[in-house]
């Protein structure tokens, strides 16, 4: 009797009807409803998702409000606003000194950078007057090398000509020795063979002796020649 007793018949009703709907639906109609139930449930979920910060906020505030009333909430939200006012201050000036870090860290590296320019512009300008001065130097130096080799080659030309001259000289010299030694002995003449051979003798030694002579007179000249004075414009 007890167990009858606690029998409902909705409770048996639908125990019947649920029975005969799954009796009734197949695979493919259990596969759709439990794609359908899913759908639901990630619907529900990204509702409560979107509306639960506005519903923490409004639990929140109630419960707050009924505890500690108006005024207390409204502390509880100054507080919380001067957190994160604090917060975001905070956050601003660790930035703010991180720029500042990096902005004299810039400004040291582009002392530096300035100092080793200065250094280059002024190595430069060292280095092109050293250049420029070189150059200079290389052309005076090229231009004394042609006018001394343009001296040697005229120098060259007169040292021949002159040694021209001096063989021409120097044939006519001896031809005039050996034809006076000739004459000596084989020209009759009232002179003295004494003389004649005197003579013989001044003509062979006048080369030797002519030498020494013009040696001394240009001695004698250039020591005359420094007590008068001189001529400015022939040392220019």
């Amino acid at each position: 009797m007890s167990d009858l007793s606690n029998f409902n018949i909705n409770d048996f009703n639908n125990f019947i009807t649920q029975a005969s709907e799954s009796i009734a639906c197949g695979p493919s109609c259990k596969e759709k409803e439990k794609s359908q139930q899913l759908e639901k449930n990630y619907l529900d979920a990204e509702t409560n998702v979107v509306s639960a910060p506005q519903q923490l906020f409004t639990a929140k505030k109630e419960y707050i409000t009924y505890t500690q009333g108006e005024s207390g909430y409204n502390e509880y939200i100054d507080k919380e606003l001067k957190e994160k006012a604090e917060n975001i201050a905070s956050s601003y000036q660790t930035k703010f000194n991180n720029s500042v870090n990096t902005i004299k860290t810039n400004i040291q590296i582009y002392d530096g950078l300035l100092i080793n320019f200065n250094n280059v512009v002024d190595l430069y300008k060292k280095y092109k007057k050293e250049n420029t001065d070189l150059e200079k130097k290389l052309k005076i130096t090229y231009s004394d090398t042609l006018t001394n080799d343009r001296k040697n080659y005229y120098e060259d030309q007169g040292i021949n000509r002159i040694k021209t001259y001096y063989y021409f000289l120097l044939f006519v010299y001896i031809f005039i020795v050996f034809v006076f030694l000739l004459s000596v002995f084989l020209v009759k003449t009232d002179v003295k063979l004494s003389i004649r051979l005197l003579i013989l003798f001044l003509l062979i030694i006048y080369p030797f002796v002519c030498y020494w002579f013009f040696i001394i007179l240009q001695k004698v000249f250039v020591e005359v020649k420094s007590y008068f004075p001189n001529n400015v414009y022939r040392n220019l």
